[in-house]
């Protein structure tokens, strides 16, 4: 199939806002369990993203650790020593958010993985995360649970090992090193010929890339976002979109925190939509990889390398939610930006949000 080039009014479309009729339950609900002893921040970025990309409340769920890859001497500190535990993490820069595990209503899709390692994860926390792979409601799955999602890939009936049965509708966000990793867990083969080697990344092909994906996809039988600076959304049936490429700004520590949060968001406001067409993932994971460059195009100054970057940064580029006045001098254009860090891109989506909707309203 031929790949998509991602548009601007692509995004648009999978933007919801809410209506006269809509309450925070309406507008979406999204579990979360993130972060860890190690890595709280992942918790408090993609709970940042997640509520500043529209959604209407969330419930984080912070995962339980065993005592996998602890250190072995007795005297040594414990993991995380020092650092808050992710949900004190969270509960202090979003005290909206809501804490535990849903009682009598279920979230309407979930997050899980970023910010989590596999080998401190206990067998309480692998069992809560396998369920909810084998539940209704749309699972993204990223960074420490990706590894689960080749366990899913055979209780879709595809080609994986385990016996067919009920799963998810899955979106994975892998970048590079990771998909390298599933892909050789699914027991693929050689990577597509032409496929960019990890010593030059700058030469990645976005069809070569788009190939890739989509093989992948249809072996676990759910969608893939493969990051980077030109992000792939494929679904398993073949159809890929291309998004980007974003700005080289986004290249720093915790972005990739920010974009899962984001989809999370896109995901449980589209809930009942994607239970009912699952392919819907793929636009849904392009339209977040492209509100994502977005954000940290406003937050950066960097609104002059896409195709749509005048549109979605608008007239007062670098005026983001943390960011004082726009820029525009002569040094910035050469420069193309400044440096920004994660929580830049998280507090910068609701002006991407809106100008990109926008963007949409203008050429519908």
């Amino acid at each position: 199939m031929p790949l998509e080039r991602w548009s601007a009014e692509r995004t648009a479309a999978r933007l919801r806002a809410p209506g006269p009729a809509d309450d925070k339950y309406r507008r979406g609900v999204l579990g979360v369990r993130t972060g860890s002893a190690d890595y709280p921040g992942a918790a408090v970025l993609g709970v940042t993203a997640a509520w500043r990309a529209g959604i209407g409340m969330l419930r984080y769920v912070p995962p339980t650790e065993g005592s996998g890859g602890a250190p072995s001497a007795s005297d040594a500190p414990p993991r995380g020593a020092g650092l808050p535990d992710p949900a004190a993490a969270v509960l202090a820069v979003r005290p909206e958010t809501v804490f535990g595990e849903p009682a009598g209503r279920p979230c309407d899709a979930w997050l899980i993985g970023s910010g989590t390692d596999p080998a401190s994860r206990s067998a309480a926390e692998t069992a809560a995360l396998r369920e909810l792979l084998r539940g209704d409601a749309p699972v993204v799955v990223d960074a420490g649970a990706l590894g689960l999602a080749t366990e899913a890939a055979g209780a879709r009936g595809g080609e994986g090992s385990l016996p067919p049965g009920p799963a998810a509708p899955m979106i994975l966000t892998p970048h590079r090193g990771e998909f390298e990793r599933l892909w050789e867990a699914c027991g693929l083969g050689g990577l597509p010929v032409g496929w960019p080697r990890r010593e030059d990344p700058a030469a990645a092909d976005a069809e070569v890339l788009a190939e890739g994906a989509s093989r992948l996809a249809a072996r676990l039988g759910a969608t893939v976002l493969l990051k980077g600076s030109t992000t792939i959304a494929a679904a398993p049936t073949g159809d890929a979109a291309a998004v980007g490429p974003a700005t080289p700004w986004l290249a720093t520590a915790g972005t990739g925190d920010v974009l899962a949060g984001a989809l999370g968001a896109l995901v449980a406001c589209d809930a009942e939509a994607v239970r009912r067409d699952p392919s819907l993932l793929r636009d849904l994971g392009a339209a977040a990889a492209q509100l994502h460059d977005a954000a940290a195009r406003i937050a950066s100054g960097d609104c002059g390398s896409s195709d749509y970057g005048a549109d979605a940064c608008g007239a007062g580029c670098g005026d983001s939610a943390g960011g004082g006045a726009g820029f525009g001098g002569a040094a910035e254009a050469a420069n193309r930006g400044r440096p920004i860090t994660a929580l830049d891109v998280a507090e910068a989506l609701p002006l991407a949000f809106a100008r990109l909707s926008a963007s949409g309203a203008r050429t519908g």
